[in-house]
């Protein structure tokens, strides 16, 4: 993993965190870099982490030469040229000028801090607190966020002064300063003509363009195969490959309402796959993998699903994948548009906003007046509300909606609103476009989607790869797509359906339902809440002091059953915060409670502190 510095006295806490863990470092003026091996080429000199999958025409095969060379020929703006999942660190050693930057879609996290004459950086935030002269204290704006959202507020994390660098962005470092600037934008270009018939067979053939890019070099990839419509699309782009590829299932003969096995292993006969299904424990702890994920991260997990895919990655290492396709993100890159009937109405095509509101994807035929205004209102009015005024309106609604009954703090829930801003600004096209450009670029970055996604590649020793998260290529081709093809009042991601016809099975491809693990987590939670209650009920719990006590009281008072999907949320979003907190003061706070847990077992994989 990519650990960098610039600056006199920033590589000097580089070189001696180095010294330390006896890692090597390269040293190039004011620049240096652990983890990987730079190439020179010109005045340039450059480091890559990560794939690059659409590099420009080169004899080169390692990342780091593919780069060097492009930046000597075409300076700074190379960057933009370069598509994959990666970091690439680049020095013009003859302007003493650096750049740091992350992909497009944000396929590779980034995070740094600010020290002294120059800036620190990494992949992750626990090798950059690990170079910090003084641990950060914690991001209270942000941390309220993660509570009550689950979410991160862009380019911040919860250690107050270390940032995040959004996707398409980077650092521009020159003697005693850092400066942040966009280097790529997508632009609205029109969309596509031709039928139907035909866009969806040029979907397709992009989509499984896609996934060849994604799969790439790999000796034994396999694929994470469930009964849903994203992955069995991975699985009809890999059926002609020679020997087949392995996929790899989750199945919950336990819990019928969850277990997809009859629909994957209908995928797995049509495309040709090598299926293995596995069994995830029942008893199986769902809090010690995440109190674990904190004590080895330092930062909380993005998900509590951790301990279902454990088993199923363990499975991998044994067949001895080196690389994990899968559908995450499909439901975004292949969804809906809605902001089209803003578009309508702002043309004053209302007959034609009011006909898309009732055609909006799993409303069915013929919804009822009520629900099409709300559409209206939702997708149409609102989106055409100038954002001043919308921030406006969300912080009076902040504060009169602050109770004794929330979780936060009327001055917290004031400056949740006030940090929520549109970066739609920046995008210049049509509302639908705009708004759809905007979700796919941020590539769930305020989910902590890539940076979770990295962490688990690294802990389960397998490369994940999602080729309909960060793939360039593909998202410029979702975005040509005209826009009424995605509404369907029966079928979401329509277009893609009508893609895969004959391609996967008809009972995968007409189904619209969609398998959710909530009923596992809410089992599993039920299980082990008392440890993790009786945390947050003490005094002197830490998550005290970011919500209202007597709300907190309330919520555990109500206790987690089965059913109550929205309590259980809340509660784990307060472990895991809470167990955070005490991780800042006291390292040893997630170990001490995973001996409390009185379901933790000795789990199968990897348990070493990379």
């Amino acid at each position: 993993m990519l650990v960098g510095a610039w600056g006199e006295q920033a590589v000097a806490l580089l070189e001696r965190a180095a010294g330390q863990a006896e890692r090597r470092i390269e040293r190039d003026g004011l620049l240096a870099v652990a983890g990987v091996t730079g190439t020179s080429a010109g005045d340039w000199r450059c480091w890559v982490s990560g794939r690059l999958t659409h590099p420009p025409a080169s004899e080169f095969t390692d990342p780091s030469a593919i780069a060097a060379h492009a930046y000597a020929q075409r300076g700074a703006q190379a960057c933009a040229e370069l598509s994959g999942t990666f970091v690439a660190v680049a020095h013009d050693r003859e302007r003493r000028v650096a750049g740091v930057t992350r992909d497009h879609l944000g396929g590779r996290p980034l995070v740094y801090a600010q020290v002294r004459d120059g800036v620190v950086f990494a992949e992750h935030e626990r090798d950059v607190l690990a170079l910090l002269p003084s641990a950060p204290g914690v991001d209270r704006s942000v941390l309220v966020e993660w509570v009550e959202r689950g979410t991160l507020a862009r380019g911040r994390t919860l250690y107050a002064g270390v940032k995040r660098l959004p996707p398409a962005h980077r650092l521009v470092l020159t003697p005693g300063r850092v400066e942040v600037e966009r280097y790529w934008l997508p632009s609205f270009q029109g969309t596509l003509s031709g039928s139907r018939a035909e866009l969806a067979e040029h979907l397709r053939a992009e989509t499984f363009a896609a996934v060849r890019r994604a799969h790439g070099e790999s000796a034994r990839p396999a694929l994470r195969l469930s009964g849903g419509l994203d992955s069995a699309c991975v699985a009809a782009a890999l059926a002609p490959r020679e020997p087949a590829t392995l996929a790899l299932a989750a199945v919950f003969p336990e819990h019928p309402e969850v277990d997809e096995h009859e629909l994957i292993e209908a995928t797995a006969r049509h495309t040709g796959l090598e299926l293995e299904q596995i069994v995830p424990d029942a008893n199986a702890s769902m809090l010690a993998p995440a109190l674990e994920h904190i004590a080895r991260w330092r930062v909380p997990p993005a998900t509590p699903n951790l301990f279902v895919w454990k088993p199923v990655m363990a499975r991998a290492r044994a067949r001895a994948v080196d690389v994990m396709l899968d559908g995450e993100g499909g439901d975004e890159l292949f969804g809906l548009a809605p902001r089209l009937i803003a578009d309508k109405l702002r043309a004053g095509r209302f007959a034609a906003a009011w006909s898309l509101s009732g055609r909006i994807p799993e409303m069915g035929e013929h919804p009822n007046r009520r629900v099409r205004m709300r559409a209206l209102r939702v997708f149409g009015v609102g989106a055409l509300i100038p954002e001043q005024a919308r921030a406006r309106r969300r912080k009076l609604a902040a504060a009169r909606a602050h109770s004794d009954t929330s979780l936060l703090r009327r001055a917290d829930a004031v400056a949740l609103a006030e940090l929520e801003s549109s970066p739609l600004r920046e995008l210049d096209g049509p509302h639908w476009w705009r708004g759809l450009a905007d979700e796919l670029l941020d590539g769930g970055d305020s989910l902590d989607a890539p940076s979770h996604l990295r962490r688990e590649s690294e802990d389960e020793r397998v490369d994940r790869r999602h080729p309909f998260l960060h793939d360039v290529e593909l998202v410029r081709t979702v975005l040509a797509n005209p826009p009424e093809t995605q509404f369907d009042p029966h079928r979401d991601r329509a277009l893609l359906r009508d893609a895969l016809a004959g391609k996967i099975p008809e009972s995968v491809r007409t189904r619209y339902a969609k398998s959710f693990f909530t009923p596992l987590l809410l089992e599993a939670l039920e299980r082990e809440a008392q440890p993790l209650a009786e945390r947050l009920e003490r005094a002197d719990a830490p998550i005290r002091e970011y919500v209202q006590p007597e709300a907190l009281d309330r919520l555990l008072r109500q206790g987690v059953g089965v059913g109550a999907n929205t309590a259980a949320r809340r509660v784990w979003q307060l472990g895991m915060a809470d167990a955070w907190l005490r991780a800042q003061e006291h390292p040893e706070g997630p170990p001490t409670l995973l001996e409390s847990l009185p379901t933790l077992r000795e789990e199968p994989g990897n348990q070493d502190t990379p």
